[in-house]
């Protein structure tokens, strides 16, 4: 079972909400703005869609990589899978997977063995909010990069996108207004039961608006 992961808003991960999540094709612009204005209290780890970011993605990915490195399969890769370097500095011990990048004069870049640590440091105040969107933002940005530059590159996916998403890829016309009336007109009608009134169901398009007329049977 796939875990639950918070949305960088706070709550649940939201399709109607796109500041709650990363999308595939968004642009390192717009990942690094959906991540600085993120919910990311500091030392509270409940409901922290960045947090939860670098458990469920970052460092499995970075993992992977360290992994594909120790048995030296790096130089094998295909090419157009961009910049394939575990989440971790060039200098961190062997046993890190995941390094927080922090200016020297505030202590420089840390590492960590396990998500467990990283949680434990940002609960205790150790790990600065502005520290972890910096790291985490220049992460999904280096990850996401050649899924862009692909997709950039291919005019039929790009075709494709504004024929799926027309909101996105073109100009989208504006929707017209709909009202729902009552309609209480028809013929009184007997077939061997009680008189009733009979209507018919229709869609009138007036004066440019699409008018839906939900129409009724009553009592005579």
């Amino acid at each position: 079972m796939n875990v639950m992961v918070p949305g960088l808003a706070g709550g649940k991960m939201s399709a109607s909400d796109p500041n709650s999540k990363i999308d595939l094709l968004d642009t390192e612009d717009v990942i690094r703005k959906k991540i600085k204005s993120a919910f990311c209290e500091e030392g509270n780890v409940e409901g922290n869609g960045v947090l939860a970011f670098v458990e469920a993605v970052l460092i499995p990915i970075s993992q992977l990589r360290l992994e594909r490195r120790r048995r030296e399969e790096a130089g094998g890769l295909e090419d157009g899978l961009g910049d394939q370097r575990p989440f971790v500095s060039d200098d961190a011990p062997p046993m890190a997977v995941f390094t927080i990048e922090r200016d020297q004069k505030f202590g420089g870049p840390t590492h960590y063995e396990s998500f467990a640590q990283i949680q434990e440091d940002f609960k205790e105040k150790r790990l600065h909010p502005k520290d972890l969107k910096t790291t985490v933002a220049n992460g999904v940005v280096r990850l996401l990069a050649p899924i862009r530059k692909a997709f950039e590159e291919n005019e039929e996916w790009r075709r494709i996108e504004k024929l799926a998403y027309p909101e996105f890829g073109g100009k989208v016309e504006k929707k017209k207004k709909v009202r729902s009336l009552e309609c209480l007109f028809g013929e009184y009608i007997s077939d061997g039961l009680p008189p009733r009134k009979r209507c018919i169901t229709r869609r009138h398009l007036v004066k440019g608006e699409m008018l839906s007329l939900r129409l009724t049977v009553l009592p005579r």
